[in-house]
C-alpha cells in the first residue's frame, strides 16, 4: 500500500487516539466540521487495519539478521546499562529496545558542536590523547566517575583529516575531565538508525519502525581513511543547513549531526541546467560517500524520502534534538537471504528492473500492477538480468547477501585502524 496509515493521520492531525474518539464517540449530527471529522476518522481506522499487513514494507532491501552484537563490541568491559546505545544488540527485531534506546538520554561533551576535544589513555592531561570527540552532538558510554575529577568513558573517534589525533572511526576508551559532560535529553518523537551492514536508514516515528530508506555511508581508501562515516550515538543540532555546494556537486535537505558530519539527500552535479543524480543514485546501497550519509530521493512505497525525513525533523513539536545512531558492520554480523517465495514483481513487456512492491511508484500506471514472481526464481533466465528498482528497493540478489555475509564471516569493514597502511 503506497500510504500509511500514520501519515494519512498526520495529513488530518490526528493521532491514533484521536481516531478511535471520533470514529466512535462523536457527539450528535448536527456540527458539519465534526462529523466530517467524524468520517475522515473512520477513514483512517480502516487504514490502519490494512497497513497492519504491510509492516514488511518497512524492511526492504538487505536486511540484518537477529544478533547479540552491541556497538560496544570491543569493549573490554561488560556493564549492562539499560536503554543504552552501547549495550542494546544491533537487532530490530526487538522493537521496544531499540526505541528505549532511541529516546533515552546522552552524556556529551559541553563544547560548541563545530569544536572537538580529546581523550586521554590515563586520567592526566600529559598521557596520550588517543581520540577525538565532537562537542554538543556525539554521545559517550560512562564507564566510570572517579573521585579525582576524571571519568573513564567510550566512545567511536570522530578524527577527520585535519584533527589532532588521527584514529579514525576506532572505538576508543579512555578519560575525559568529569566537569566538561552534562546529559542531555533526545527528543520523544522520533529516532534514526543508520546501519553500515546493510546501508539503510532505519526511521523510528513514536515507537515503532516507521520506514526504511536506502543509503551510502563513507568509502574510505588508504589516502581517505577519514572517509568511513563515523558509527555511533549522535544528535541532529542544527537542522537549517539547506543544500550543501562542494563544487558542482549539490546536497539537498542536509542535517548537521556531528561536526562537519551530515545526513542529506543523494547528491547531484548540474549539467546543462538539469540536475543529474545518475552517478550518485546508482551507488546507493552501497559505501561511496566522504563520510556524509547519503539517503534516497525518491520516495519508498510510504512515501518517504530525505525530503520528508528533513521536513519531519524541522517541523518536531517536542524540539529536543532527534537522537542518530550508527551501527558498525562488525565481524558476525549478518544480512538474512530471503526465503525462496518471497514475492518480487517485474514488468512482462520489456521490464528491465525487478521490484519490491507490485505497484512502485517508478511505474507507469498502465503496467500496474507488476506481475509476480518468487526470489527463488531471481536467478532463470527470465529474471537473471533484471537490475533492482532505485525506488522500491528490493532485496539484492542471493549472491550479493552471500557476499557481504562471507565478508562479516572474516572481517569488520568499517575498522579502518586494521587495514590503513599509515596508521599513526
Amino acid at each position: 500500500m503506497g500510504l500509511d496509515f500514520r501519515m494519512f493521520l498526520d495529513l488530518f492531525r490526528f493521532d491514533t487516539r484521536d481516531a478511535i474518539c471520533y470514529a466512535f464517540f462523536s457527539p450528535e449530527r448536527g456540527d458539519t466540521e465534526d462529523e466530517m471529522r467524524r468520517i475522515i476518522a473512520a477513514l483512517c481506522l480502516v487504514f490502519m487495519l490494512f497497513s497492519a499487513a504491510s509492516a514488511e514494507d518497512f524492511l526492504l532491501g538487505a536486511e540484518p539478521e537477529k544478533t547479540d552484537i552491541t556497538p560496544a563490541y570491543r569493549s573490554e568491559y561488560r556493564p549492562e546499562h539499560e536503554n543504552c546505545y552501547w549495550c542494546t544488540p544491533m537487532d530490530l527485531t526487538d522493537e521496544e529496545a531499540v526505541w528505549k534506546m532511541l529516546t533515552a538520554p546522552m552524556t556529551v561533551v559541553d563544547l560548541d558542536m563545530m569544536k572537538q576535544t580529546v581523550c586521554y589513555k590515563e586520567p592526566d592531561e600529559s598521557s596520550e590523547a588517543i581520540g577525538m570527540i565532537t562537542g554538543s552532538s556525539q554521545g559517550l558510554h560512562v564507564l566510570e566517575t572517579l573521585d579525582n575529577g576524571w571519568t573513564l568513558i567510550e566512545t567511536y573517534s570522530t578524527s577527520f583529516h585535519d584533527s589532532k589525533v588521527k584514529n579514525f572511526n576506532a572505538f576508543v576508551t579512555g578519560y575525559i575531565k568529569t566537569d566538561r559532560l552534562k546529559t542531555v535529553e533526545v527528543n520523544q518523537n522520533y529516532g534514526i538508525i543508520i546501519d553500515k551492514l546493510t546501508q539503510r536508514l532505519y526511521f523510528f516515528k513514536d515507537g515503532h519502525l516507521e520506514t526504511s530508506l536506502t543509503i551510502s555511508t563513507g568509502l574510505y581508501n588508504a589516502k581517505q581513511p577519514y572517509n568511513e562515516s563515523r558509527s555511533g550515538e549522535y544528535m541532529i543540532i542544527y537542522t537549517k543547513t539547506g543544500a550543501l555546494i562542494d563544487g558542482n556537486m549539490h546536497c539537498d535537505y542536509a542535517l548537521r549531526f556531528n561536526a562537519a558530519d551530515y545526513l542529506h539527500e543523494v547528491p547531484y552535479i548540474v549539467q546543462n541546467g538539469q540536475k543529474n543524480y545518475k552517478g550518485y543514485e546508482s551507488k546507493l546501497g552501497s559505501r561511496a560517500s566522504h563520510g556524509c550519509l547519503r539517503v534516497q530521493r525518491n520516495k519508498n512505497a510510504q512515501g518517504y524520502n530525505m525530503r520528508r525525513i528533513s521536513e519531519l525533523i524541522k517541523k518536531r513539536k517536542d524540539k529536543n534534538c532527534v537522537k542518530l545512531v550508527v551501527w558498525e558492520d562488525y565481524q558476525g554480523r549478518q544480512v538474512k537471504i530471503p526465503d525462496d517465495d518471497t514475492p518480487l514483481y517485474y514488468n512482462p513487456k520489456k521490464g528491465t528492473q525487478y521490484h519490491a512492491v507490485a505497484d512502485c511508484a517508478s511505474v507507469r500506471k498502465k503496467f500496474l500492477p507488476l506481475t509476480a514472481f518468487t526470489f527463488g526464481e531471481l536467478e532463470e533466465e527470465t529474471f537473471a538480468k533484471l537490475d533492482p528498482c532505485p525506488y522500491c528497493q528490493p532485496t539484492p540478489r542471493r549472491a550479493v547477501l552471500e557476499e557481504i555475509n562471507a565478508v562479516h564471516l572474516e572481517s569488520s569493514p568499517g575498522e579502518v585502524m586494521s587495514y590503513w597502511p599509515e596508521k599513526k
